[in-house]
């Protein structure tokens, strides 16, 4: 039943969380942090996560914001934006949960965001490759309309941002994670 896996995924996580005499909430579960030993991990990891992040936020929210014909007009075009934002939104979403954490990622969030942040990686690569595919559709049968140089850099924003989310998938999978306590 899924509403049985459900409760006890939360029921494990309170278990985590605790009060103290004071009242105040305190988390007594495990931490994790990207490893150290240079193999997946290593410092330059972090900084490799979070950039690829903002490169891709960059990438999906530019290529929406070029003026393009084949950008603008047909719902065939605007609805794989519309998707591909939303898949932005959730891993950015669930990356900042783990990756700026004040001591580190808590169980749940990392557990919770090892599956969802390759599942929207790979929602977002499919919504580009769809923008891709159906502005080209709309190039073939309206023509650019006199200004190609900016349907040409809507078309390599989005087939550089469906490389990326797939690059950020692999590399986000690959990551090794240590238990700080």
């Amino acid at each position: 039943m899924a509403s049985g896996g459900r409760k006890e995924k939360r029921e494990a996580r309170l278990r985590d969380i605790m009060q103290d005499a004071q009242g105040n909430v305190i988390y007594t579960g495990d931490l994790w942090r990207i490893s150290e030993d240079g193999g997946a991990g290593g410092p330059g990891r972090r900084v490799m996560l979070i950039a690829g992040l903002v490169l891709l936020a960059v990438m999906v929210i530019g290529s929406g914001c070029i003026d393009a014909k084949n950008a603008t007009g047909a719902f065939y075009v605007v609805l794989p934006f519309v998707g591909e934002v939303s898949a932005l939104f959730g891993l950015a979403w669930n990356a900042v949960k783990i990756l700026f954490g004040k001591d580190g990622a808590r169980t749940y969030d990392l557990q919770h965001a090892s599956e969802r942040i390759p599942a929207a990686c790979r929602i977002l690569m499919i919504f580009a490759l769809a923008g891709l595919a159906l502005s080209v559709l709309y190039l073939a049968l309206n023509g650019a309309g006199g200004d190609a140089a900016d349907g040409i850099a809507y078309l390599m924003l989005k087939l550089a941002s469906a490389a990326t989310a797939e690059w950020y998938r692999r590399l986000f999978r690959t990551t090794a994670w240590e238990k700080v306590s």
